[in-house]
């Protein structure tokens, strides 16, 4: 899972490359710690974090609000699960760190074969990101479709008053 809020998830007292093999010896404990240190290492690269070494013996304090999403990213990734949930995970991300962080998560989704369980508000983030859409109204589900009919052929009063709600999108 990666949650909405990395500065919240993360310990602050553990160094991220500690967090990151903690996933790995949970799941694998049969890794040595050369392996566990191999695999954070790689996967500190495939998210893109530079100077992956140095980051590795770094606190979560020490990181940009991005950086600290891609920790979560890795971690969240490292065992290579058949599902991913991903809670509003470019949430207070600037436009440019947020496209990033989605690229990210749709490589390695592609990479790894993982399906993904996004939560979001973000409509722009929906239509870059899903193939089928929930829309949920107080808590229960009101319409559920694929992401091109559901911006193209809204059925639910609610699902069109949130495209409605969208600069630029018009004829709803």
């Amino acid at each position: 899972m990666i949650f909405q809020e990395p500065s919240s998830a993360l310990n602050p007292v553990l160094t991220c490359g500690h967090q990151i093999s903690q996933v790995l010896k949970l799941h694998f404990s049969d890794l040595s710690k050369q392996q566990i240190a191999e695999r954070t290492l790689s996967m500190l690269k495939k998210v893109g974090i530079s100077s992956p070494e140095t980051r590795m013996k770094e606190y979560p304090h020490q990181l940009s609000g991005g950086m600290k999403q891609r920790i979560m990213i890795a971690m969240a990734l490292i065992c290579q699960p058949e599902i991913l949930i991903a809670d509003e995970p470019t949430t207070a991300l600037d436009v440019t760190i947020q496209a990033q962080i989605l690229d990210i998560i749709k490589q390695l989704q592609q990479q790894y074969k993982t399906s993904l369980l996004l939560i979001t508000h973000d409509l722009g983030v929906v239509s870059e990101m899903a193939d089928q859409v929930l829309v949920m109204y107080a808590g229960k589900v009101v319409e559920s479709n694929s992401a091109k009919n559901i911006f193209t052929e809204p059925k639910h009063p609610y699902t069109k008053g949130l495209l409605k709600s969208v600069l630029g999108l018009e004829n709803f």
